[in-house]
């Protein structure tokens, strides 16, 4: 083996990396950590140690004929808080989630991007005049090509969420030909699809949650099966995807939802 490789190896694993740590809720600490091998080789050695240390202890509290006697029946009687204290530690290092930024000690440390949360934004999209009726009625804008849906009250814009329309583009002209439907439509049933399943037919057969927790479904000219809804693919919005739906995020379908009602007004246009 190279001695370079080996010498830069045994550099990187003394050496302790920075690195941010997710406190949950999009919450992140930066703290210094060591090599992940050395620590979880330390957090190994240091429970061996301790179970050695108990077992010690406990054999020594003992006459020596039950000594015999305790080491069988020691596993089944261990309090379960005893076992809580050595397991939950390792547990705690399984979930957490950590990323390693490059060091100058560790040039070569893959850079990775803090993740960013996708904000929700209130900024005008390109189109700046909506031409709705200036009514306080909340509706919903599709523009396809802009693969975009946006919620307005009245005119006015309230949020702009991400979108994937039909596989091929135009409007629907007939059963199955996989696109979405232009026109003015409305909200006829706001459905809890969360158990709900769909076959794609791309070989991977019924994928539960297809439709995420919420399926409005649309009057739309007599297609049947066409609505607003959720996904188990929210990196194909952007994208045309689907089978004449309109697709968002889950998180995004579970905000819309709040705002939508029976008879809802939605448009679809083109761009």
């Amino acid at each position: 083996m190279d001695t370079q490789k080996i010498k830069n190896f045994l550099s990187g694993l003394f050496t302790l990396r920075t690195v941010w740590i997710d406190k949950g809720q999009g919450q992140w600490t930066v703290k210094k950590r060591m090599h992940p091998l050395l620590r979880g080789t330390l957090w190994t050695l240091a429970l061996i140690a301790s179970l050695t240390a108990y077992a010690a202890l406990k054999n020594e509290s003992l006459p020596k004929p039950e000594q015999a006697i305790a080491k069988t029946i020691d596993n089944e009687q261990k309090p379960s808080s005893e076992l809580q204290t050595t397991v939950l530690p390792l547990k705690q290092m399984a979930i957490r989630r950590e990323i390693i930024l490059p060091s100058e000690t560790n040039p070569e440390t893959d850079k990775i991007m803090m993740p960013v949360t996708r904000p929700k934004t209130n900024a005008e999209p390109r189109v700046q005049n909506f031409n709705m009726p200036d009514d306080g009625k909340y509706r919903i804008l599709v523009n396809k090509s802009e693969y975009k849906l946006w919620l307005l009250n009245g005119n006015k814009l309230v949020h702009e969420y991400s979108i994937a329309t039909g596989k091929n583009p135009g409007d629907k002209q007939r059963i199955g030909d996989n696109r979405t439907p232009t026109g003015n439509f409305k909200i006829v049933s706001i459905e809890n699809a969360s158990n709900w399943s769909h076959d794609f037919r791309d070989g991977k057969g019924k994928i539960k949650g297809a439709y995420g927790p919420w399926f409005l479904r649309l009057d739309a000219k007599g297609w049947r099966g066409i609505g607003i809804h959720g996904t188990h693919d929210p990196d194909s919005r952007g994208t045309n995807a689907t089978e004449g739906c309109i697709r968002l995020s889950n998180e995004d379908i579970d905000e819309l939802k709040q705002y939508a009602y029976k008879n809802m007004p939605v448009i679809i246009r083109e761009n």
